[in-house]
Parts: structure tokens; sequence; C-alpha cells
């Protein structure tokens, strides 16, 4: 196959097997046995997907062109090869094919366990990266006498992981020295969980209709995007779809919430992203979310790590009349209008400390709303 596929969606996977078919027939099948045997996959392919339809496990498993592919033609037309091999590696796996037309995505290898939980290594589509304790493109749980545990090769459709030796490695549950990630699949290398997904994977449950509102919030904080001083604050608790667009990011995010103890709460904790410029997240967010409270943006030079330590410190506060400590939930735009109306000098000090400023929507009528020194 070649080092970058064209075959990244079900769309493309069409297009190309239309090519295939069209070179098919004018090498002419009736005068090879070879030709009309691709011809006939061909045909099974085209069958079993169209009309929007997902080929069965026992069909796709029916499929060889890519050996044929292979040992006739790979020296003598090797445009052709490549077509045929990447339908049938398309094809075993048409069920991971995102829907529509070809897009590139990017791969996310996240860090699920430890105490560098959240981290994130983006793949580029045909770059293979080292994942391990040390000497390794990403390194993990970092340690003097590690070394690297695994490569991993994104190539679109899924990721392939292959362990360096001596190292073994637990693939979606399987132990072993090499296999394929999906979509939300999981491995295991050392003491360390990782969890793989695809960038944007997911479309939208239904058509995205941007108020008047989110169109001017956005044209607010798109420039400031690219400055790499653009956070958010976003509320899980909110919609499962907001918490689905963080994990299918390259950004970098976390939750607020620290240990095992908040890792309970994964599903409806506020996570703070830094929001990249190479990135459509904020987009997503504004043009989907903006109006339903999924949170705050959150200008400041500090870093990720700042930020973060900063914010945390609000999570709970002491009410007076109160004899035990609440949770304030000021990354709730509602909340924060009503703190904002009422806020003393010396709590804006104090909540605002190495923040530039802090953007929101209105309760009311979802206009964009700042709080600043």
């Amino acid at each position: 196959m070649p080092d970058l596929m064209r075959i990244v969606s079900r769309d493309a996977f069409a297009q190309v097997l239309g090519e295939a078919r069209a070179r098919t027939q004018a090498l002419d099948p009736s005068q090879s046995a070879t030709l009309r045997r691709i011809a006939d996959q061909l045909e099974l392919m085209a069958r079993t997907t169209a009309r929007g339809r997902v080929p069965h496990e026992d069909d796709r498993a029916r499929v060889d062109i890519g050996l044929i592919a292979a040992r006739e033609f790979e020296e003598t037309d090797p445009r052709y090869a490549d077509q045929l091999q990447e339908l049938d590696y398309t094809f075993k796996r048409y069920p991971l094919l995102p829907p529509g037309p070809p897009v590139k995505r990017r791969g996310v290898l996240q860090v699920w366990s430890g105490r560098e939980a959240w981290h994130k290594l983006v793949l580029e589509p045909g770059v293979p990266r080292t994942v391990g304790t040390a000497k390794a493109d990403f390194v993990v749980e970092a340690d003097g006498a590690g070394s690297p545990q695994f490569q991993i090769l994104w190539d679109g459709v899924c990721a392939q992981v292959q362990a360096i030796d001596p190292h073994r490695l637990t693939i979606n549950g399987q132990p072993g020295w090499h296999g394929e990630l999906a979509h939300r699949g999981w491995m295991t290398a050392g003491a360390t969980t990782f969890r793989f997904l695809v960038e944007d994977y997911s479309p939208p449950p239904g058509p995205v209709k941007p108020s008047d509102a989110a169109k001017a919030a956005l044209a607010e904080l798109q420039p400031r995007s690219k400055t790499g001083r653009l956070y958010a604050i976003v509320d899980a608790a909110r919609s499962d779809r907001a918490l689905q667009l963080l994990e299918e990011s390259v950004d970098a995010y976390a939750s607020l919430y620290d240990g095992e103890q908040g890792r309970a709460y994964d599903d409806v904790a506020p996570y703070l992203v830094q929001l990249r410029a190479d990135s459509g997240l904020l987009q997503r967010l504004v043009e989907e979310g903006w109006g339903d409270a999924w949170g705050i943006y959150v200008e400041s030079a500090r870093d990720f790590v700042a930020v973060r330590r900063h914010f945390r410190q609000f999570l709970m506060v002491e009410a007076e009349g109160e004899a035990h400590r609440l949770f304030f939930r000021y990354y709730d735009p509602r909340v924060l209008h009503a703190f904002a109306a009422t806020i003393t000098p010396e709590q804006r000090k104090e909540f605002l400390a190495g923040i530039d400023r802090i953007v929101f929507e209105r309760p009311d009528t979802a206009a964009l709303q700042t709080l600043s020194m």
C-alpha cells in the first residue's frame, strides 16, 4: 500500500473501488483467471457496501485481492496494486471507516492511568512514533533506566502497534507483540494504560445551526486561539457531546478533579482544555454549545499546569452561614454571570490572578460577556 492512504472514509472507499473496477475491466478479465477473480471480489465489495450498507464479517473475510495484487501487479502496475491492496485492507475494516468525504484526521494516543493521565501523543498519518519510559518520542513515567516500549503508526484507519523487545503489550485485552487499535481502543505497556482516539471522529447528533450569538462569539475567540493563550473550562455534566468533543481532539485537556476519587466523576467533571490554533475544537464547542452553558473561555499567558492549579482552588468555597464548604460551579456561565454582578474587588483580584479575562455567555441573551481586571 502507499505510505499515505487515500481510503480514510466510506466515500473515499467508493471512489477508489470505482477506479479499480474500471481498471480491471480495461485489462479484460475474460483473458485471465486472475483478473476474473479480482473482478468478482470487487463486485462483492460494491454489492455489500451499496446504499449505505456495512458488509458482514463473513463477506469481509472472503476477500484476498491484496495478496493477489502483491504477487501479480506490484512490479508491472504498482498503482493498480496499491488500489487493490488498499481496498482489501479497508474492506476488512469497513465498519471503522467514518461516513462522508475523506478528511485528514489525526490519531491521539492518550495516557489513561498513573500520574501522567490525560497526556496526549498526537499522531500524523504515516509517521511512526515510539513510546516508552526513556529514549522515546513520547516518554511516560520517565525512568533513567527505562527504554522504548513500543512503536505506533496511525495509517488513517487503524493505529498499528509493535512492541519493542523485550517488552510485551496488552492490546484490547489480548497480550502479544503487535496489534491494531481502532477508535476508542485500549492498550497497556508496563504499568501504563493508554487509549486511542481519532480526531473529530463522531459527527454531531443532528444538523448544527449556530446562533447569531455563537457566530459573534466565535469571531471574537478564534483570533485569540492562534496565540496559544486561549483555554476553555468545559462542563461535562451539561452534555455528553461536550466531553466527546474533548476526547476526539488533539488539544490538551484534563479534569479539574484529582486522584482516584476524581476519576469516578469523569463523566460529569469540569475539564480545562488548551485550545490549539491547528484544531477545530473551538469552532465545534462554540457552534454546538454556545447558549447551552457548556462552559467558559479563559485567556492567560500562564501554562496549562499553572492555569489548572489556579482554577482548582475555587472548586469548593466557604459560604457565610454554612458549616461545610460548598461546590462553586464558576465554570457554569449562569453561575459566573451572577458572581460577576456581586464580586468584591478582593474576590476579583484573587479569582483573576494570572488571568487576562474570562469570556462567557449571558444566560438571558447568550450575548458575549467578559470578566477582567
